[in-house]
């Protein structure tokens, strides 16, 4: 074959190829996943939103300027009776004369400022806090989406370490069954034992091949999260490592520092703002003005001509506006903000209180979490070196069948313990890591 076919043939090979998503931390996970999470890039425009609402929010204290004009045809101009005797015609006759011209031309414009209004810059301090309100939801969303990530990322390496599990189970297995076969055809055993073993091989392949896709579905899980393509290959360098950590950094972060705190203050400030922003409606307002116009007639419409005659109009002046009664509106408007800021004070409290809560429960867990890990990691090099112990009486001949069993399922047991133990570990010490991060902000 010619080397320039093999060439195409390597290069269409390469492209054919997935993409693939090398990591080898879970904090370079996170700087990932934070950069394409659809959610995390949602709150980032919901903060660009809230901008424009700022920007909105000083318009009405801007001049405003408009330019118009106007044109008219005077189809049918007005008549009106004249005595003919004011003219010198004979008395108790009349004489019709038409008013004004067919055409007219008037072009102007007009300049406007609110000099006061109370409310204007109310709202555009609610919209400033709206701003920061949104930036707090940001943190927020981000705080939730490192929960979720640390979780998922924890729960695919517990199942990598559940995987390994199932593969040295399967060796057990393996190991469990060469004896039995060979204690079979030396007669030593009836065929219920060796049926038994091979029954215990076939659970343990099952359970690999189970473990095998609980393996690969965390992983799309992690590729959700990350905004990573199904197809695409994602691979974790990084095995379960559990790092020590002392009590005594449980919870220490100040408890207003945290993203829903923040955010349930913010939701308070903006309430209290709303209702100062309601009773402004009621104060005067006073805008300036200023206007200029001009305006051409004739009948002909021939405005450019030399000879067209253009008369001024213009105008300076305030205008003083005094709300007197709106049907109530206003009023209304204050006490539903009024109602809104108590749910506010409510929200906040309650957020206290579940934060409070919370972080408590979170060390109670962390304290429990850390007792059983160090129990569980004993037990599980207990039942492990017992089962070996059992392997070997039972080659000896010096242990039953059903003895091994029940030394196995401990040993299985243990197993699951321990992976249940460094779950509840890890991600505790993740969620005190992750919430001490915010007095460092």
């Amino acid at each position: 074959m010619p080397k320039w076919i093999l060439f195409v043939v390597f290069t269409i090979s390469l492209y054919s190829l997935p993409a693939q998503q090398v990591f080898v931390s879970l904090d370079q996970f996170t700087d990932y996943a934070l950069q394409h999470n659809p959610a995390i890039q949602q709150s980032i425009l919901n903060e660009k939103v809230e901008s424009q609402n700022v920007n909105t929010a000083i318009a009405p204290m801007l001049p405003t300027a408009n330019a118009q004009a106007t044109i008219n045809d005077n189809v049918l101009l007005p008549t009106t009776l004249v005595p003919a005797e004011l003219r010198g015609g004979p008395p108790g006759t009349y004489i019709p004369l038409q008013f004004g011209t067919k055409y007219s031309l008037n072009p102007s414009g007009n300049i406007n400022l609110n000099l006061v209004n109370a409310a204007n810059y109310q709202q555009l301090s609610i919209a400033k806090k709206n701003r920061q309100l949104a930036q707090a939801n940001t943190e927020l969303n981000i705080e939730q989406i490192k929960t979720s990530l640390a979780q998922a990322y924890y729960l695919y390496l517990l199942y990598q370490s559940n995987y390994d599990f199932a593969a040295h189970n399967l060796s057990n297995a393996d190991t469990l069954l060469h004896i039995t076969q060979v204690r079979f055809d030396n007669q030593y055993i009836d065929e219920l034992d060796l049926n038994r073993s091979k029954s215990a091989e076939l659970q343990a392949q099952t359970q690999m091949e189970q473990s095998r896709i609980l393996l690969e579905k965390s992983l799309n899980t992690l590729k959700l999260l990350a905004a990573i393509g199904v197809s695409e290959k994602l691979v974790i360098q990084y095995k379960l490592v559990i790092q020590d950590m002392p009590l005594a950094e449980a919870i220490t972060v100040n408890q207003f520092s945290r993203p829903e705190l923040k955010t349930s203050m913010l939701k308070s400030n903006i309430s209290e703002m709303t209702i100062l922003r309601e009773k402004l409606r009621f104060v005067p307002e006073l805008t300036a003005f200023a206007n200029y116009g001009v305006i051409g007639q004739n009948n002909n419409f021939r405005f450019s001509d030399g000879g067209q005659q253009w008369y001024q109009s213009g105008a300076l002046g305030v205008a003083l506006n005094v709300p007197v009664f709106a049907g109530g509106v206003k009023y209304y408007s204050v006490q539903k903000a009024k109602l809104n800021r108590q749910i506010a004070a409510l929200d906040l409290q309650n957020t206290q209180l579940k934060t409070a809560k919370e972080d408590q429960d979170l060390v109670l867990d962390f304290v429990k979490a850390k007792s059983d890990l160090k129990a569980r990691q004993r037990q599980l090099s207990l039942t492990d070196r017992n089962y070996n112990l059992a392997l070997i009486k039972y080659r000896n001949e010096s242990l039953t069948f059903d003895n091994l069993v029940n030394v196995q399922n401990e040993m299985l047991a243990s197993q699951q313990q321990m992976l249940q133990a460094e779950a509840d570990y890890v991600t505790s010490q993740y969620k005190i890591k992750l919430i001490n991060s915010y007095d460092k902000k």
